[in-house]
């Protein structure tokens, strides 16, 4: 017998059965079009069209109609597209109209290339029959045009729309209950193939919304709080989670043998704050706030400890993964503390910085800015170091001292927090670039300049020596997002960056940028993401106000061009010229009737011809003028192995290319014991003011010989 499922509560059966049986059928139908109303369109759509081209096949003129109805087809597939892309109502009167149901709501689901194109092509073809009905005079109840309209069009379109829109099995299960998860984590962690043998799970409490913690205990004696931290990817697999909604963290109280398990079911830093503002770093503890860990702590980072001196930085991450957007907070929250005064550089003439190359402090655009900088950070390294040295100040027996060991930074001398972007570009292109860091590094802390790297990877082939790992180490390590898998190497990661998505698991198209580890003053291993940018006009502000520290008259007169002068080459740099960088770029020149000493006068601008060669061979008589001759400097460098000093680095490799007439940058690096990106990179600087010749495929040539020739 079959069973009937009950009417719902409230329903008026009696009144149903006396109703006439057409009634009821109806009402029948009508249920069954509204339940299924969701596969109707190409139905829909198909019978309207075939009545238009009916109609078109028996009106006298029904080629015009087919011709509107050529062009109406692609444009409502356009509106279509247009209208699927558009984001939630941003003015005030779209957003009452919206709240009151006078407005659809915004799909935001932008059409994938694949549904574009399968519309495009049933409107195509749609068109294309409405165009021959008229002209052959056969409508779509008619053959043969039945069977391309019947058959062949409308399961095309149909079937595509009714599979994507198909009841698909659901996938989400059931939140485990208690015994399930201490059971889980003993079959596949705690196993003796597992990825903590021996461990077990402990109290287990759910937190809302999905979420929930636990304790780990760890086999003591074989495993620590850092085993289990390693292991967050293994954990993530067992429970069938993505890397970014687990976390693994120290207990309170920081027992060796236990951690903290977090599980989440949507992560609750897919929404972060907007950046806060400047009040983010609290001035007695140098502590500023960068984002939120996941769970719900502040992501804190230290800009100095007070009477300890500057803390180092290093940030890595892919292109795309919040490094930019992390520099910008904190240039906003350095520029309104009154206590800091931010350098940058940036070898990519400043598309990193944005908007903020012009209310830094001292801004280096470019590879040779940079180094620079770097230059200059070095000088007023020594200048503070011997000014602390002399410091008298008196102890509380009252009794006369020298020399100061604490330092904490004031209005006075605030610290300096010299940033450099693309760090590996920089060295890449000047190696004593490394030496210079190295120095500020170990130095700079104690008299409060802080070095702030930015790299791809958080790798030491990055940084460029093994020497700046242990300073950066010992200060804030940030890793976002990375393309390779080459954490640890650097920093002690509780994953590996390369784990974390480029986009969230359930939107796809929304990226995760900001997301990743922060280890510093608290030593949390657990995931957090930096603050989401403001809007520009708000950004704008930040930047423009505040009371930036600047370093005093005496430390600007001692640095000397490098720092009071970066704003003229700045300007001249938009101006299309190529001014030279003292220290850097400039070279001793003669004093001519045709040529001005190097960094006198007016910057002279990039050129070829004529001018240039002239140029050229007042550079090529320049570097002839010296005590040491081209032969010698090339033979004292190829005899005795060794690598010339920064300043004669160029004049070998001239040297070298002015002997042998021409030559290959390989074969001048082997010769000269260069790397192959210093010498490449000079050459190339080289080309642009006219001393050498790029012959192409790597190939120079001496300037003077072609000449000649």
């Amino acid at each position: 017998m079959k069973k009937r499922t009950p009417a719902p509560a409230g329903t008026d059966t009696a009144a149903e059965q006396g109703a006439p049986l057409r009634s009821r059928l109806a009402r029948g139908a009508w249920r069954r079009l509204h339940r299924n109303r969701r596969h109707l369109p190409p139905l829909a759509a198909s019978l309207v069209l075939a009545g238009y081209g009916q109609a078109l096949t028996n009106a006298p003129h029904g080629v015009i109609g087919a011709i509107a109805a050529d062009a109406a087809l692609p444009a409502a597939v356009f509106a279509a597209r247009a209208w699927r892309a558009k984001k939630p109502y941003t003015g005030r009167t779209a957003k009452f109209l919206h709240r009151h149901r006078a407005l659809p709501a915004p799909p935001d689901r932008p059409m994938r290339r694949a549904e574009l194109v399968r519309t495009s092509a049933a409107a195509t073809a749609c068109g294309l029959l409405l165009t021959a009905m008229p002209i052959t005079h056969t409508g779509p109840f008619e053959v043969p045009m039945t069977g391309w309209w019947w058959l062949a069009l409308t399961p095309a379109t149909a079937i595509p729309w009714w599979w994507r829109r198909r009841i698909r099995a659901t996938t989400e299960t059931a939140p485990l209950g208690q015994e399930e998860r201490i059971a889980r984590w003993a079959e596949k962690v705690g196993a003796s193939r597992g990825a903590l043998p021996g461990s077990t799970l402990v109290d287990p409490v759910d937190t809302g919304e999905g979420a929930w913690e636990a304790v780990i205990e760890l086999d003591g004696g074989r495993q620590t709080t850092a085993t289990a931290i390693s292991a967050t990817t293994m954990i993530a697999s067992a429970y069938g989670l993505p890397i970014s909604s687990i976390a693994v963290d120290g207990v309170p109280g920081g027992a060796a043998d236990k951690a903290k398990l977090l599980v989440y079911d949507k992560n609750p830093l897919k929404k972060v704050p907007v950046f806060p503002g400047p009040e983010a770093l609290d001035v007695k503890t140098g502590i500023a706030r960068l984002g939120l860990h996941i769970d719900g702590g502040p992501a804190q980072y230290q800009m100095w400890r007070p009477g300890w001196g500057a803390v180092h930085t290093h940030i890595s991450g892919a292109t795309g993964s919040g490094k930019s957007a992390l520099l910008r907070s904190l240039f906003a929250i350095e520029r309104h503390s009154g206590l800091v005064t931010s350098w940058g550089g940036d070898p990519q003439e400043g598309k990193s910085f944005g908007f903020w190359q012009d209310y830094l402090s001292y801004f280096a655009p470019g590879v040779d800015e940079c180094m620079g900088m770097l230059i200059a950070a070095d000088a007023e390294l020594t200048r503070r170091s011997k000014a602390s040295a002399l410091t008298v100040w008196y102890d509380e027996d009252g009794d006369l001292m020298f020399g100061d060991t604490d330092w904490s930074p004031t209005p006075e001398e605030p610290l300096i927090s010299v940033t450099i972007d693309e760090w590996q570009d920089v060295w890449g292109n000047y190696p004593e670039a490394l030496d210079y860091a190295v120095r500020i590094a170990i130095l700079g802390r104690k008299v409060g300049i802080k070095l702030r790297l930015v790299t791809h990877l958080p790798t030491l082939d990055s940084l460029g020596t093994p020497k700046l790992r242990q300073p950066l180490t010992a200060g804030n390590n940030i890793a976002f997002r990375t393309t390779e898998r080459s954490a640890g190497y650097v920093i002690n990661l509780p994953a590996d960056p390369n784990d974390i998505p480029a986009v969230w698991p359930d939107e796809p198209g929304v990226p995760t940028s900001g997301m990743g580890y922060l280890k510093g003053v608290e030593e949390r291993a657990a995931m957090f993401r930096g603050w989401s940018p403001e809007r520009s006009g708000i950004a704008t502000r930040w930047a423009k106000r505040g009371t930036p520290a600047v370093v005093s008259a005496e430390a600007a007169e001692e640095i000397g061009p490098l720092y009071t002068e970066w704003r003229d080459r700045l300007a001249a740099r938009r101006r299309g010229e190529l001014p030279a960088v003292p220290g850097v770029t400039d070279e001793p020149q003669e004093e001519t009737a045709d040529a001005k000493p190097a960094g006198k006068g007016k910057p002279q601008k990039k050129g070829s011809g004529a001018g240039t060669v002239a140029a050229a061979k007042v550079s090529f008589d320049k570097l002839s003028a010296p005590a040491v001759s081209f032969d010698q400097l090339v033979t004292t460098t190829v005899t005795t192995g060794s690598t010339p000093a920064r300043g004669d680095k160029k004049k070998a490799i001239l040297a070298f290319l002015e002997r042998e007439e021409q030559a290959t940058t390989g074969i001048i690096a082997a010769q000269l014991k260069m790397p192959l990106s210093t010498v490449s990179s000079t050459l190339k600087r080289a080309a642009e003011k006219g001393e050498v010749i790029d012959l192409g495929h790597g190939a120079w040539g001496s300037l003077t010989a072609l000449a000649a020739a």
